[in-house]
């Protein structure tokens, strides 16, 4: 049975100033907010831009259809002209031939790109439909790229520390947070940018303060119901992705050249180039203007322009690799233009989707969301890359000799346009790496706000500085189809105290444990939880539960164990213990059932002293027989039902105070055919 919960907050404050129906139209909040199931919200809207998109398809075969047909009336007006050589007839029907002409073009042109977005869009939303019902091979898996490490910031690419490895993580591995069927699965479809999957995956790595964690629970709250917003956004980014081929580490390349130093002020043997590109043009256009009025000989036109063509060719290769640098950055980003447009656009009222949107209008992105500084006389960030598209079009003159060499000789083009890029990169530059931060978290944002949407009754965690337990109340594991996931009150805590799970094979121990890890991660994160409610400290989360042995590193499955534990220990003894949540399943399975029971009391008894919480699952139903460990465990179990039928087990999932009862290894062995 599906634990429902209630929904996230409302979204009131977020009315405040407007009428409702303006604040609607500007946010695009949809029918998510009403009462209709979110997989037949998600269904109806796939359709719907299914249809757009054809609309957009019949637009473009029009477009194609009229281009033909007016190359062939031109051509078949223009051949008599021609032939008559009426050539003043022929210019007043050619110019506004190639004038209707470009205009379809441009006309075909924004239609194909709409048709394009309309079918990102209706593509989005059949996903939806897939997250909901949990229909993992229908959700695109999120590239892998970067996934072993652990990213220390949103631009984590650009920096020279190398990233640990996942095996060294807290719970990356023991957790599924990626790979088919995991968290990242689940969430990262909607963020298709290079900043917005790296976003969302230190979110989920790294967790937040209480404080943070409820700014982004306040605007999680607010833009799950904009619903044609979050759409938007995804269908915006999956351009990018599409034009970019993004990969992890293309933003860094931009970085690197609008950060650096390369250009003309930078190096101190150019410089005097920027006094020549003022000094000699003028020479060169008045010894033309001479040489054309005939006061001047071909002498005096030829020494300035000499001049000119050996000053440039000192230092051409330079520029041509200045150049260079700048036009591979902004193929990079000039397709972010309209990404930035659009997060900027959006009026809400959250404090952290403000903070975005004032990042983007032109301020700066504060450390932890909101609180960052503004700049009144700051352009907003889609202008800023529209000028430097403009400055990057005016260098690809470089790509046609014949105009581009009397420019750059005459008129020292390339240097002005070099000494514009220059002042574009003091001007915007460093608040480059704030724009893609912004852009990033509002995708990361959008994703969680995407996992609000689409399980209403999901709860909002409430991370309590002061609480000293970790309390769930039909906790449920968010992996699982709603169809199939049951919830369970759980409690783990106060220090001092450990959570004893056991029962039999697949009663659900390894499950609940998970359902624990997940939950507390997304809500250290800001992201609603699988629950009917969720109390819980600011915890770190560290895990023992999927330990693999390793041929490359020679470590058996035992040692391996031995290791993983070991790190689970030093983080409880470390730092504030009160503030670590342990989660170990079948603890030390790995050696005789003897010496594994004196270890895990050993290892327990640690953890127990270190004031740390958790919660351990076991077979051995004389792990708690210790009198010491019997008095701090509290004991919960799973169990299941005979069927008197054909004898066959099924089970219910839920827990049950106490020490299990019952066995069912020997019924598995019978059930998979091996033999009683």
């Amino acid at each position: 049975m599906w634990s429902r919960g209630r929904s996230p907050p409302d979204r009131r404050s977020r009315d405040r100033g407007l009428g409702r129906r303006e604040r609607r139209s500007r946010a695009g909040t949809g029918p998510l907010n009403g009462r209709a199931e979110p997989a037949t919200v998600y269904a109806a809207r796939a359709r719907q831009f299914e249809e757009r998109a054809a609309a957009h398809e019949r637009q473009v075969r029009k477009c194609a259809r009229a281009r033909l047909t007016l190359f062939v009336v031109v051509a078949a007006a223009a051949w008599p002209l021609l032939a008559s050589g009426r050539g003043s007839g022929l210019v007043l029907l050619l110019a506004p031939a190639a004038i209707a002409f470009g205009c379809l073009v441009a006309w075909q042109r924004r239609a194909r790109f709409r048709q394009r977005r309309a079918t990102l869009t209706a593509e989005f939303n059949r996903e939806g439909v897939a997250r909901v019902e949990r229909r993992w091979s229908a959700l695109p898996l999120p590239p892998t790229a970067g996934e072993p490490g652990v990213p220390t910031g949103v631009l984590a690419e650009t920096r020279s520390a190398a990233p640990r490895s996942s095996r060294d993580h807290d719970y990356a591995d023991d957790l599924d947070l990626w790979g088919e069927a995991s968290l990242l699965h689940l969430v990262g479809g909607a963020c298709r940018t290079a900043v917005g999957r790296r976003t969302l995956r230190a979110w989920l790595l790294e967790g937040a303060d209480a404080r943070t964690v409820a700014f982004r629970q306040e605007a999680v709250a607010e833009l799950a119901g904009a619903i044609d917003f979050r759409d938007r956004l995804a269908a915006e980014a999956r351009l990018v992705e599409d034009a970019n081929h993004e990969s992890e580490s293309a933003p860094g390349r931009f970085l690197k050249w609008v950060e650096g130093e390369d250009g003309l002020s930078s190096r101190r043997p150019l410089r005097w180039l920027r006094v020549a590109g003022w000094v000699l043009p003028p020479f060169n256009v008045a010894s033309l203007v001479l040489y054309v009025l005939d006061l001047a000989s071909t002498s005096v036109v030829a020494w300035p322009l000499t001049a000119s063509a050996l000053v440039l060719a000192s230092c051409w290769k330079t520029i041509g690799r200045t150049f260079a640098h700048a036009e591979d950055g902004e193929s990079r980003i000039r397709n972010y233009a309209r990404l930035f447009a659009h997060v900027s656009s959006i009026d809400l009222e959250s404090r952290y989707a403000r903070s975005i949107h004032d990042a983007l209008r032109g301020g700066r992105l504060g450390s932890s969301g909101p609180g960052g500084p503004t700049g009144a006389d700051a352009r907003p960030a889609h202008a800023e890359i529209k000028s430097l598209r403009r400055l990057l079009d005016m260098a690809d003159l470089r790509g046609s000799p014949l105009f581009h060499l009397p420019l750059a000789t005459i008129f020292f083009w390339d240097v002005h346009v070099l000494a514009a890029l220059e002042r574009w990169k003091r001007r915007a530059g460093q608040r480059v790496r704030g724009w893609l931060t912004a852009v990033g978290e509002a995708e990361a944002l959008a994703a969680l706000a995407a996992l609000a949407a689409d399980n209403p009754g999901w709860a909002v965690p409430a991370l309590d500085p002061d609480a000293k337990v970790v309390q769930g109340r039909g906790l449920g594991h968010p992996l699982l189809s709603p169809a199939v996931c049951v919830g369970n009150d759980v409690e783990i805590g106060p220090p001092g105290s450990f959570l004893l799970v056991t029962g039999s094979n697949m009663s659900g121990k390894s499950t609940l444990l998970k359902a624990v890890g997940l939950n507390t991660v997304l809500a250290r994160a800001g992201a609603p939880v699988c629950a009917k409610s969720f109390r819980l400290p600011p915890v770190r989360v560290v895990t023992c539960m999927g330990v693999k042995d390793s041929l490359v590193r020679g470590e058996s499955f035992f040692m391996a164990e031995l290791r993983r534990l070991k790190q689970v220990v030093s983080a409880a003894e470390a730092g504030d213990p009160a503030r670590t949540l342990y989660l170990l399943d079948e603890i030390l399975q790995g050696t005789n059932s003897a010496e594994r029971r004196i270890a895990a009391w050993a290892v327990l008894r640690r953890l127990l002293a270190s004031g740390a919480v958790g919660a351990a699952t076991t077979h051995d139903l004389t792990l708690a027989d210790a009198d010491d460990l019997a008095a701090r465990s509290v004991a919960v179990h799973c169990t299941e039902f005979v069927d008197v039928d054909d004898e066959g087990l099924r089970f219910d999932y839920r827990l049950v105070p106490g020490i299990a009862k019952s066995t069912n290894a020997l019924r598995l062995l019978k059930a998979a055919g091996l033999g009683d």
